[in-house]
């Protein structure tokens, strides 16, 4: 039923940019399939069935890499011809087409923004740990996370962002990951409240600032790397504005090979 179905698709899409750009796709027919959320695979037979004049100059791969386009669609946009010749025969088509390539694994250090459909990768950075007295030393201690300047150099506009996250097999999702609000300080960083107490000190992110979650392991599988599972990760409410991070707990549980220092990781972004 799933092979019928896909062929029905290939098939309708074909006939729509057949009758839409008289044999001859470009980007934007590229955009539009993309935008309507096709398959790979479908966008892949499109590019190859037809003619086409495709725009292939940085400028314009990069606005298609933003707009979702994976590196097989790319590929195939910049040589159509040696794509199709490449993936006609038996087992390289599929392996060209049905699997990812071993740079196509998610990274463990970088976490999957997605935006209205389009995917972009972030950075994770690890901030500076500061330890102050409150009430002139009456309310005990606290140790704050502090993100260097008032705002992230990320900035959206959604109030529901996506996130694709590779999180350890031995580790729980809701436990390896923290969404977190930061204040803007007088001093001009980004903080959060990480640690505190009085007569007891207790150690985590203030549930204050903690912004719910909700956690999903993903259908698909391919492109997770050996020994991660790959969850999307989506606010349970809309976002204010303001100043965010997606903290990973990468100093205190065990991600072997990879996060060069023993300290968690904060993707920080900001929503306008």
């Amino acid at each position: 039923m799933k092979r019928i179905f896909r062929c029905v698709v290939i098939l309708l899409c074909s006939a729509f940019l057949q009758s839409a750009i008289a044999g001859a796709l470009t980007n934007q027919d590229v955009i539009k399939l993309l935008d309507a959320k096709m398959p790979e695979d479908v966008i892949l037979q499109a590019i190859v069935s037809g003619q086409n004049k495709f725009d292939t100059s940085p400028a314009a791969l990069i606005k298609l890499r933003e707009k979702g386009a994976t590196p097989l669609i790319l590929k195939a946009m910049i040589n159509p011809a040696e794509f199709a010749n490449k993936s006609s025969s038996g087992k390289e088509k599929n392996a060209s087409v049905n699997k990812p390539a071993a740079n196509e694994t998610s990274n463990p250090e970088e976490v999957m923004l997605l935006v209205n459909g389009a995917e972009s990768n972030m950075q994770y950075i690890i901030p500076q740990m500061r330890t102050a007295s409150r009430a002139f030393g009456f309310g005990g201690v606290a140790t704050y996370a502090s993100l260097n300047n008032s705002a992230a150099q990320r900035r959206i506009t959604s109030t529901l962002p996506e996130f694709i996250v590779s999180v350890p097999k031995n580790a729980q999702a809701p436990n390896y990951l923290t969404l977190a609000s930061f204040v803007v300080r007088d001093n001009g960083n980004r903080e959060v409240l990480v640690g505190g107490g009085f007569l007891s000190y207790s150690s985590g992110i203030h549930k204050d600032r903690v912004i719910p979650v909700k956690t999903e392991v993903l259908s698909s599988q391919a492109k997770a790397r050996d020994g991660f599972v790959l969850y999307k990760v989506t606010p349970e409410k809309e976002l204010a504005k303001g100043e965010y991070a997606l903290v990973l707990y990468t100093g205190e549980l065990r991600v072997a090979g990879f996060f060069a220092q023993a300290a968690n990781s904060y993707f920080d972004f900001g929503v306008d």
